[in-house]
């Protein structure tokens, strides 16, 4: 069901007419970053990226030596020592990889300058969605009384996937135009492009209905406050006609949640010095948290994907029609980060198996369409989730050695030391200078300590969402609970129940290990970093597990006595 919702309040466009816009000249470079960092910025850049390849270089020969090869089946070489070598390959080099691409992607980041200004009397469409029981009414009134407040005239729409008569006589109050697709067959398909609980599914089922009217579509998510000035420093970007949709970074507010907290400072870098490369190049990926898109790009690649991660799956096919994208790297809309470890667990599962997906259905497909430069930057970032897999590798090769004694590779903890160690070392500093060109550098600096423990603490959860997408596993869309619904979040014994299986595996590796003597030193110590990396995730839920059974047992006990008095 629709509904307009009457007049709109001042400062906010009647629908425009549905008559085409005119057509524009192009214009070279138009809204794009015309200049790169100050000239002796980029030569400490290139001077610091030199010296990190050359200890990349440093490493690789020794890593590839063939005196690096094991012998664990014989003194021959054996298929199984170049299996075990390269399982191990896998799991030294990904991390290090997934960093020298961006150090490569980097290496041309702009300087930011004020943006165009808009065109006049574009017709422009500000969205946002609702999802009743994960977002509070609360945070959708102050979410949209900020749009309504966005000083380049448009309309306000709320899509309501509830079709809630006290949203809509709320939106009626406010001047907001209201549309839920709520049991309209024809737009909750299992499929294609109107999926049933998809982002994607409400947001097509709406331009099919009301695109017509608007020239631009900005879109929020609902926990997202946007600034007064969000329309006006992206909308002149579309002074350019290839240019199909502009993005904004996610940038959480609830700095004082630990998980939140954590969860921005895993952003930074991608949404700093990377989407600042990209867009140098016209290729910003397209986030659905926030962006401002082009309608007539958006229907020429069919409307937004039905896909776990609809903007992934839909910047991709942007980009292989040879549409552009640009990156506004300042802050204009600020939302919630997930505040438990539930909410985030699941928040990087559907990302990361939405991803994973994509790059197994869908990337070698239309990388082939794309630019080539975009083909390989969409291939190196889509590497990102795979840690999962090279964790799961290192597993096993450790199990291979505490069970059966097979090396995977051959070298001394010295030598690993000297020729590993200054890349390691050399890696932090190339980060830590690019943390000057993050969104908010002053804020967003350091060693990143929160962030880093939740990036260990979702490999395993990558793991689990790369079996899912092999498996041939449905993941559902599900909004990350807000506000008083994210409070109702708790963290439960099984939220870690990745981590405990894998601390019980290594730590029963490790004992078997040492009865059996196998007893290397490098292998011991990897083992103990990694049970307690996961044992720091397992302990919590455990002890509190416990607690519950000895009070349970403790109120077992006293109602027993009660009842013989």
């Amino acid at each position: 069901m629709t509904n307009d919702a009457g007049p709109s309040p001042i400062g906010i466009a009647e629908p425009a007419q549905t008559e085409a816009a005119p057509t524009r000249a192009p214009l070279r470079h138009a809204g794009l970053p015309p200049t790169w960092i100050p000239s002796w910025e980029r030569v400490v850049y290139w001077f610091l990226m030199t010296i990190g390849l050359l200890l990349v270089g440093r490493f690789a020969v020794f890593w590839f030596n063939p005196a690096r090869l094991p012998r664990s089946f014989g003194r021959a070489l054996e298929p199984g020592d170049f299996i075990l070598f390269a399982g191990l390959t896998v799991v030294i080099w990904h991390r290090q990889v997934m960093e020298i691409a961006a150090w490569i992607i980097c290496r041309k980041v702009p300087r930011h300058e004020e943006p165009p200004s808009p065109e006049r009397d574009l017709r422009v469409a500000f969205i946002t969605t609702f999802v009743p029981g994960s977002e509070p009414l609360d945070l959708l009134l102050r979410t949209l009384e900020n749009m309504l407040r966005a000083e380049y005239p448009h309309d306000t729409w709320l899509l309501d996937e509830g079709n809630s008569a006290e949203v809509q006589a709320a939106c009626d109050e406010l001047g907001v135009r209201y549309f839920s697709r709520k049991g309209l067959d024809h737009y909750n398909q299992d499929r294609g492009s109107f999926l049933v609980r998809t982002k994607a599914g409400n947001h097509n089922s709406w331009y099919t209905e009301h695109s017509n009217k608007y020239d631009i579509v900005a879109q929020i998510d609902t926990d997202f406050q946007v600034e007064p000035n969000f329309l006006t420093r992206t909308l002149g970007y579309f002074r350019d006609p290839k240019i199909a949709f502009v993005g904004t970074p996610q940038v959480y507010g609830n700095m004082d949640n630990f998980i939140a907290r954590g969860a921005a400072q895993q952003t930074y870098l991608f949404y700093g010095p990377i989407m600042r490369a990209l867009s140098y190049r016209r290729m910003a990926l397209l986030i659905g948290a926030n962006h401002v898109i082009r309608v007539a790009a958006l229907r020429d690649v069919g409307l937004y994907q039905g896909h776990l991660t609809e903007d992934l799956a839909t910047g991709i096919r942007l980009h292989a029609g040879r549409w552009q994208s640009v990156y506004v790297p300042e802050v204009l809309a600020v939302g919630e980060g997930p505040t438990s470890w539930s909410s985030y667990f699941s928040q990087q599962y559907r990302w990361a198996s939405g991803c994973m997906n994509i790059f197994f259905t869908q990337s070698f497909r239309h990388n082939f369409r794309m630019r080539p430069n975009h083909a390989f930057y969409y291939f190196l970032l889509e590497q990102f989730y795979f840690s999962g897999f090279a964790m799961a590798i290192a597993v096993a090769e450790l199990l291979c050695y505490y069970l059966f004694g097979w090396v995977p590779a051959n070298f001394e903890v010295h030598q690993l030391v000297l020729w590993y160690l200054p890349l390691f070392a050399w890696r932090q500093v190339m980060l830590r200078w690019l943390q000057r060109f993050n969104v908010r550098p002053r804020q967003e600096r350091g060693m990143m300590l929160v962030g880093r423990m939740l990036t260990i603490a979702t490999i395993p959860i990558y793991f689990l969402a790369l079996v899912g997408v092999l498996s041939g596993k449905r993941v559902t869309w599900k909004t990350t609970p807000k506000g008083a619904a994210a409070s109702q979040d708790a963290d439960g014994f099984r939220v870690f129940m990745p981590h405990i299986v894998l601390l019980v595996i290594i730590v029963t590796g490790l004992d078997v290990g040492i009865t059996a003597r196998h007893a290397d030193v490098v292998f011991l110590a990897w083992g103990c970093v990694t049970a307690g990396a996961m044992s720091a995730f397992a302990v919590a839920p455990i002890g509190n597990h416990f607690l519950r059974l000895v009070r349970a047992t403790i109120e077992f006990a006293r109602a027993d006595r009660e009842s013989e008095k």
